[in-house]
């Protein structure tokens, strides 16, 4: 079921340079080769074997700092999905390694891709103006990252040029990419909602250069797992959280002179200690009652100026291929699931109760 690439001499080179590690490991691993495999355990896919580069980038800064960044933002402090941005970068290097195991560029890529987030991933991303794929590109740029790729003969510049361009990890022209399908299948196993490990049935899905093509009955499952988790990071509820996080880190920045760019560089635990020590009184009430007192937010749905508004326009509409089509041109099923996706969008506002 895997999409197999020509090795060009470049990519052999490469190849010779990092250590070719990608078959899945023994039970019989020398006990080094069991702990670079630990350094990328998570629970949803087969064990596969890092290359030398791979190790050396996972063990980095800008890697390890995605350990401290919640993948669901605030909504990590108020649900059970408290997974980080490093196990999501995991879980999208293993499916790049699984589909294109040669493909080595695709692989750092795929490591590389979500190092520029903020604290608390996209939470605070609009409220700063901020655009972490910019971030990304300059990490990616600097010394941590660069001198591990310069040492292994990767080009930092052929990496930045897949990130910026339609592929796999993203999708091709609206399908799904191996970059969302982790965070629906990661995001879902957290909440409890995720029937099936993929594990399982990830030799039901190939991943070809538009995307993810699969069987009708997996293309709905697939769906019906991207309906679950929208319909709980999409909730009033949990964009709420999001909005008085960065209304508290707002409230912050008009008291205090940290840049943007040092922000941009912290780790959610910073962000609290921070809100929670913050000269602005309005700053540290909002994150007390984010942090210990959840339960005074109250959702209208209409907006009256009253609260802080919020609210949903833009959703996902991304579908897994069915023989080399989108899966909503073989099935109105598929094309069902789509629409109640598109009823997901609000307009309201979230006020604090005494």
């Amino acid at each position: 079921m895997k999409e197999m690439q020509k090795v060009t001499s470049y990519h052999l080179s490469i190849l010779k340079r990092v250590g070719m590690g990608v078959v899945e490991i023994s039970k019989g691993g020398s006990s080094l080769e069991e702990k670079e495999v630990r350094l990328f355990s998570e629970p949803l896919y087969p064990s596969i074997k890092p290359n030398s580069l791979e190790v050396q980038l996972v063990q980095s800064k800008p890697l390890r700092r995605l350990k401290h960044l919640a993948h669901y933002g605030a909504g990590s402090l108020v649900s059970p999905v408290v997974h980080s941005r490093f196990e999501h970068t995991v879980g999208v290097w293993k499916l790049a390694a699984y589909y294109y195991p040669e493909d080595i560029e695709l692989r750092i890529a795929a490591l590389l891709h979500d190092i520029g987030h903020l604290p608390f991933s996209h939470a605070v991303e609009n409220t700063l103006k901020f655009n972490h794929h910019q971030l990304t590109e300059q990490y990616i740029l600097e010394n941590d990252v660069f001198a591990i790729l310069h040492q292994f003969n990767m080009d930092p510049h052929k990496i930045i040029a897949i990130l910026n361009k339609p592929s796999v990890i993203t999708g091709k022209d609206n399908i799904l990419g191996i970059d969302h399908l982790d965070s629906f299948f990661r995001d879902t196993y957290m909440a409890g909602t995720l029937e099936i490990l993929p594990k399982h049935i990830l030799h039901k899905i190939r991943c070809t250069s538009k995307g993810i093509d699969t069987d009708i009955e997996t293309g709905h499952y697939l769906l019906q797992l991207i309906l679950s988790d929208h319909k709980l990071f999409l909730s009033p509820e949990m964009v709420a959280v999001d909005r008085l996080l960065a209304e508290a880190i707002k409230l912050h920045f008009s008291v205090d002179t940290m840049t943007k760019q040092e922000f941009a560089r912290l780790t959610d635990s910073d962000v609290l200690a921070m809100l929670k020590a913050s000269p602005s009184r309005e700053a540290k009430e909002l994150i007390n009652t984010l942090l210990f007192n959840p339960h005074k937010f109250r959702i209208n749905q209409h907006q009256t100026g009253k609260g802080y508004p919020i609210n949903i326009r833009k959703i996902y509409s991304k579908v897994p291929l069915n023989d080399g089509k989108p899966l909503t041109e073989h099935s109105q099923k598929a094309k069902n699931i789509v629409d109640d996706l598109q009823n997901l969008s609000f307009e309201s506002e979230v006020l604090i109760t005494s």
